[in-house]
């Protein structure tokens, strides 16, 4: 057992260690403020509110930011006191009928009262009200807010109170409801905007600064805008085509994709396997093929991989050597072609009814002739359209002039499937040059060229309702063997056939219109060369014109003033109407005129009318059948129309007709 001295000695040494503790928590509260002696952490403010005329504002509400519970409210002088504030520099929100809600700062210190300058607020002459951030991306924010009357703004942003940088509403446009797009952001920050807006001819009132966030870019779910003014152009090199397009300017953008088709409503293909980066706005595709059209449009995508959809769609027919099997259908017309189209040898190029050629003034390619644009065909050129829907080839221009283009020409093609058959082509040098090639043409329509047809070392070859209008020429026919005209009809040419040098040439069924050259020159070299059932109508020039080889010219009508010229040969010349009704001279000058070096051959029978004894032949004499009968009727003194010289009963007998003889009015003035 412990004896009493040990025991007394243990407690005090316990008392004394409860001392010690007892003086330590004592020092320990003395300094954390347990004392009732120690300032408390909060503190207060006070001050006056002013209007913009210096005089104290009554009831305005002066609240701490942070907690709207710690307000104040200014008397008759405009003074107020807010208590129980945190300490530091706080924001304090003053709000007033009737004036635009303002913030200050001001510093609280703990235990005190802090005096705050005067504060003078502005009066509202129209209110804001819903100011939302209605969306917001890596780059992007998108306010909106509305305003008590009509007003016109500007929203001033910012990394900092400060702001610094504006985005503007269009300029002359007021309203009441207001949404305006905040571009090329950084991601990731926090951004302070207020709203400075403004009625017509009236200051500018702003309202309070507040904040958003803009998104990590890999989180930003918004697509870019869709690049525009896509456009696709030649560079000048064969098998090329270059796209470009207008930048894109958002801070994420990686860059672009580019697709093609085929076909305008078909599936877009990428073709960049990859991406075009910002800033190279600009395509170059060497993967197209010559003859084929092709469409594309562009998307942008940015770091998040979000793809736009796209702007437009731009076209563009490759010019170059067609080497295989090309269609033009008419889904994808119109053609627009810039360049030279040349089928080669082995290349086949199929036009459906319907579609459109229009060609550009200049070849991109600068290649051919004259640097004007030609189609050239070596291979084969297929295309045969319907009565209700031609194929069209024309200059892409307004009121084009002759030779805007060069024309189609077949050269050494000897393939016998060339078919152009219900065509209209217009504004070439040459519509159709035919060289040493096999082709099958009918109706067409030639328009505004120079030489609507050209033919030129060919065998057998047949033009076969051939419309001319508004040519210089007709058809230029040369060193060809048996060459057949038939059904043609050329209006206001200056000649409408030429013929030179051929070894066989047949002219029928044909309408020379309103020429103010010669109707047909011949100057053949052999064979059989005969114009039969052709009618000729001019009212100043020669019809027709035999310098060289001729057989026969049977059962047509001349009405011109010069009917008949011959240089050479003494053809059969029968079965002919001539008269000068449309003379400009009121009678025939020129019917038959003999120039060779026989003497006086004979001609007819034919009948003539309106042209003196003298002048109906002249070197030469009429058989003994001819007539000068002026009781002949024809169609189109009944009918009225202008063109139709089809005889009403058959002259001089029913067996034997003489003149045209047509199932159809020979044609139809428009």
């Amino acid at each position: 057992m412990l004896s009493n001295k040990m025991k007394n000695t243990n407690i005090y040494k316990r008392l004394s260690i409860l001392g010690i503790l007892s003086v330590f928590l004592t020092a320990a509260a003395l300094l954390i403020g347990c004392s009732d002696d120690v300032k408390p952490r909060e503190g207060a403010i006070e001050g006056r509110i002013l209007n913009l005329t210096g005089k104290g504002l009554k009831d305005a509400l002066v609240e701490w930011e942070y907690d709207r519970t710690k307000w104040g409210l200014t008397d008759e002088n405009g003074h107020y006191l807010v208590d129980g504030v945190g300490f530091g520099t706080q924001n304090f929100v003053i709000t007033a009928n009737g004036y635009r809600s303002t913030i200050f700062k001001a510093p609280v210190y703990s235990g005190l009262t802090t005096h705050v300058n005067d504060v003078s607020i502005q009066g509202l002459s129209f209110v804001y009200s819903d100011i939302k951030v209605e969306k917001t991306t890596a780059t992007t924010a998108l306010i909106s807010w509305k305003t008590s009357d009509y007003t016109n703004a500007v929203i001033e942003y910012g990394l900092t109170e400060s702001l610094g940088k504006y985005a503007r509403e269009k300029a002359g446009f007021y309203s009441t409801t207001h949404s305006l797009e905040i571009t090329n952001l950084d991601p990731e920050k926090t951004y302070y905007f207020k709203i400075s807006a403004s009625r017509e001819g009236q200051s500018i009132e702003s309202s309070i600064i507040s904040t958003f966030s803009t998104l990590n870019s890999f989180e930003d779910g918004t697509a870019p805008t869709p690049p525009t003014n896509v456009e696709a152009a030649l560079n000048g090199i064969p098998g090329q085509v270059v796209v470009f397009w207008k930048p894109n300017y958002e801070a994420d953008l990686k860059g672009y994709k580019i697709y093609r088709s085929d076909v305008s409503t078909g599936n877009f293909t990428e073709v960049t396997n990859g991406f075009m980066a910002r800033g190279q706005e600009r395509f170059t595709d060497t993967t197209v093929i010559p003859g084929k059209k092709y469409f594309y449009h562009v998307t942008a995508v940015d770091q998040a991989n979000n793809e736009s959809g796209f702007n437009n769609v731009t076209e563009i027919l490759v010019p170059g050597d067609i080497t295989s099997e090309v269609h033009w259908t008419l889904a994808n017309s119109p053609y627009i072609v810039k360049g030279d189209i040349n089928v080669s040898e082995f290349g086949i190029l199929h036009i459906d009814g319907g579609v459109k050629v229009l060609i550009d003034e200049t070849d991109g390619l600068n290649s051919g002739v004259n640097d004007l644009i030609e189609i050239n065909v070596n291979g084969t050129l297929i295309a045969s359209a319907g009565n209700s829907l031609p194929i069209t080839i024309a200059a892409n221009k307004p009121n084009p002039s002759k030779a805007t283009w060069n024309g189609i020409k077949f050269t050494n093609s000897s393939n016998v499937s060339n078919t152009m058959v219900n065509f209209v082509i217009s504004d070439a040098d040459k519509g159709i040059s035919i060289d040493n090639s096999d082709l099958i043409l009918s109706k067409v329509e030639m328009i505004n060229c120079n030489t609507a047809v050209e033919i030129m070392n060919t065998s057998d070859v047949t033009v076969d309702k051939i419309i001319t209008r508004r040519c210089t020429t007709g058809i230029n026919i040369s060193n060809n063997k048996n060459a057949t005209v038939t059904n043609c009809t050329f209006i206001h040419p200056t000649n409408c056939i030429i013929a030179t040098n051929n070894n066989g040439l047949r002219v029928t069924g044909s309408n020379m219109l309103e020429y103010t050259g010669t109707g047909i020159i011949s100057d053949e070299a052999g064979g059989n060369v005969e114009f039969l059932n052709n009618l000729f109508v001019s009212p100043s020039a020669l019809a027709l014109q035999i310098n060289g080889k001729c057989q026969r010219v049977e059962n047509s009508v001349f009405d011109s003033p010069y009917a008949i010229q011959i240089k050479s040969e003494i053809p059969v010349i029968q079965k002919n109407l001539f008269m000068a009704e449309r003379s400009l001279y009121s009678e025939g000058k020129k019917c038959i005129e003999y120039l060779g070096t026989y003497s006086e051959p004979e001609f007819g029978p034919n009948n003539v009318e309106g042209f003196s004894a003298e002048n109906a032949y002249i070197n030469c004499s009429a058989h003994t059948e001819s007539t000068t009968s002026s009781d002949i009727m024809l169609v189109k003194d009944v009918s009225g129309e202008k063109y139709d010289y089809r005889l009403r009963q058959p002259y001089p007998n029913n067996s034997d007709p003489w003149g045209i003889i047509r199932e159809e009015n020979p044609y139809f003035e428009e």
